[in-house]
């Protein structure tokens, strides 16, 4: 019997799944290849983004953005402003970023997707429009790794154009284990305060005051939590265990803590040729599989 290919079994995998975000560890790694490749395999799907979208040219370094492609019957939150041919709107929203519409392609499209807010009115949306389609992908865009923690599901992208040493360290960052039962229930009803655990006592502080203070007291505690991102010198001063809401709160590279929202990490996309390097696209993938051996690692455009 012929062994199922890698990307064969990332659409086995999503299939399970009701939102799922591709998010993109550095420029030009074939994010929106993953998300093409995803809405072109999944009947009644929504195409949405967390990113700076909707334009043409990409606002950090000006290159034509590709556009997602959708099947007929599928949908996509677009700008209400630019609608093309052959996509017919079935609801407009007004968002923080303007007024959106929701569309539904009448025949295979390209459209340009555009962001709706932040990560959790995106998370609320997207239940939203689980009421019309089954399955909801989420372009995470580049540095947007905060959609990661609401998705029952995530693909990272990485790939030959950004540090792949780094990439590795950003994507166990993103698998950074959830804290125990015990400590959120301490937490809950508080997830927007800093929370400290000193012999017993929960003590709950301002985190936009009292940070500094919470910090000093760490030495004395079981554990804090902070809601606030927190930077690699900030993280090396407490002096307890460290709980954040999620992983992309820590900016430092490395650091132990643990979470509230533990990231679904279900596969890792791989660009394995770009306009500035191109690399053995096997070579790319056992190495990530000797460090994954646990995550679908696949190509969309490379399946040996």
């Amino acid at each position: 019997m012929e062994a199922i290919k890698d990307r064969e079994k990332i659409l086995k995998e999503v299939e399970r799944y009701k939102k799922v975000a591709v998010v993109g560890l550095a420029k030009n790694v074939g994010k929106t290849t993953v998300v093409n490749y995803l809405a072109e395999n999944f009947l009644n799907s929504c195409v949405m983004t967390i990113g700076r979208d909707g334009e043409e040219k990409d606002v950090l370094d000006g290159a034509t953005k590709p556009r997602v492609r959708i099947k007929g019957g599928n949908f996509a939150v677009i700008s209400s402003k630019y609608v093309p041919r052959g996509v017919e709107i079935v609801e407009t929203f007004d968002v923080p970023s303007g007024k959106v519409a929701f569309v539904m392609a009448k025949i295979d499209s390209e459209v340009q997707t555009v962001r709706v807010g932040g990560f959790e009115f995106t998370n609320t949306l997207s239940d939203h429009l689980l009421e019309f389609c089954d399955k909801i992908i989420i372009d995470g865009a580049f540095g947007r790794t905060g959609m990661a923690s609401y998705a029952d599901a995530v693909i990272v992208v990485t790939g030959v154009t950004g540090d792949l040493s780094k990439n590795i360290l950003k994507i166990k960052k993103l698998l950074s284990r959830k804290v125990n039962r015990e400590i959120q229930e301490k937490i809950f009803g508080n997830e927007n305060f800093i929370v400290l655990s000193i012999k017993g006592n929960i003590l709950i502080l301002d985190p936009g005051e009292e940070v500094q203070k919470a910090i000093e007291m760490s030495k004395d505690a079981d554990f804090i939590y902070i809601p606030r991102v927190i930077d690699e010198s900030t993280l090396s001063r407490i002096k307890c265990r460290i709980v954040v809401p999620s992983a992309d709160f820590v900016l430092a590279e490395k650091g132990n803590f643990e979470v509230l929202r533990e990231t679904n990490v279900v596969g890792i996309g791989v660009n394995s040729s770009s306009t500035k390097n191109d690399v053995n696209p096997r070579t790319l993938m056992d190495e990530l599989k000797n460090i994954f051996d646990d995550i679908i690692i696949f190509d969309v455009l490379y399946d040996p």
